[in-house]
């Protein structure tokens, strides 16, 4: 017979195993953002990943899950970072932006621009432009930065200004 306890562990468990399932490429893609040298995509993955797993029995529920996701792996990013380095580097996406595309099409060389220009932002303006991105609202947005909409909206302007920016130069 189970006991309460190996049965809420299993039930953990599954829970983990289905969160992970369908938020894999989520997960990796903010990962693969904050990578680097000092940084291995791999190493921050397994960081995030633990950090869900010690983070399940806090989750509320008051926030939406990928919502909380978002913010558990943003916020494990960067704290690895914080506290590997204490000064900034950039991202190298070279290698991952060869995955996206297989040939040498108008459409890949936008993505290698843009995801070069989006690795030299702070970690705040990569989190926002990311979720913007990925087709997020300001109120998620805020909700996973801890901002209030009104300053999600005017630092997404200032980095799609910057970003436009750097691209015209």
């Amino acid at each position: 017979m189970k006991t309460n306890a190996t049965s809420d562990a299993k039930d953990k468990e599954t829970r983990f195993k289905d969160l992970l399932r369908q938020h894999n490429t989520m997960l990796y893609k903010v990962c693969f953002l904050y990578h680097s040298a000092d940084a291995p995509v791999d190493d921050l993955y397994q960081e995030t990943v633990a950090n869900i797993w010690n983070g399940m029995d806090s989750f509320d529920g008051r926030a939406d899950i990928t919502t909380w996701l978002y913010r558990t792996a943003i916020n494990s990013c960067i704290s690895w970072h914080r506290r590997v380095s204490r000064h900034r580097g950039t991202v190298d996406l070279d290698h991952a932006l060869e995955v996206l595309a297989d040939d040498d099409s108008e459409r890949a060389e936008n993505l290698r621009v843009l995801y070069r220009m989006i690795s030299r932002l702070d970690p705040l303006e990569k989190a926002l432009i990311t979720l913007w991105l990925d087709e997020r609202d300001y109120k998620e947005i805020a909700d996973i930065t801890g901002l209030s909409r009104a300053n999600v909206g005017t630092r997404l302007y200032r980095v799609k200004a910057k970003l436009q920016k750097q691209l015209q130069d």
